[in-house]
């Protein structure tokens, strides 16, 4: 028997609940995918935040033992050159909030996060002008 030439056309489409079943189902692959990548990109960085904060109280406690030492012995240097150990301690203490005030400076371009998953990058920054093009 002879179709006619739309029947056989519809019969070979798929069809559209097996399309959609299908798109239900890579959606909600994509999205756990997406999710995975996410929770190893957390995990990834809460390592490195530990890592960063032992290295930093070891760091800061280390600086602040160090400087104190230096800061006595700076002052007990000046002090005979200058009119006493008030003048001494304040031309140190200058000195040394020049110090923080550079060392803010350069940290501030150090604290940087790159992301990769697409649930981050709704949270974090946007892209600068340059990446958009």
């Amino acid at each position: 028997m002879l179709r006619h030439a739309d029947e056989t056309r519809d019969r070979e489409r798929p069809e559209i609940s097996l399309l959609l079943e299908r798109l239900t189902a890579e959606t909600r692959g994509w999205a756990e995918a997406e999710l995975a990548l996410a929770r190893l990109e957390l995990r990834d960085l809460k390592r490195q935040a530990m890592k960063v904060l032992v290295f930093a109280v070891l760091g800061l406690a280390g600086t602040l033992l160090a400087l104190a030492a230096l800061t006595q012995a700076a002052i007990a240097l000046l002090a005979p050159h200058v009119d006493g150990t008030g003048i001494a301690a304040l031309i140190v203490a200058g000195a040394l909030a020049v110090l923080v005030v550079a060392c803010l400076l350069a940290l501030r371009g150090l604290l940087v996060w790159r992301t990769d998953s697409i649930v981050f990058r709704w949270f974090g920054q946007r892209p600068s002008n340059d990446a958009r093009s």
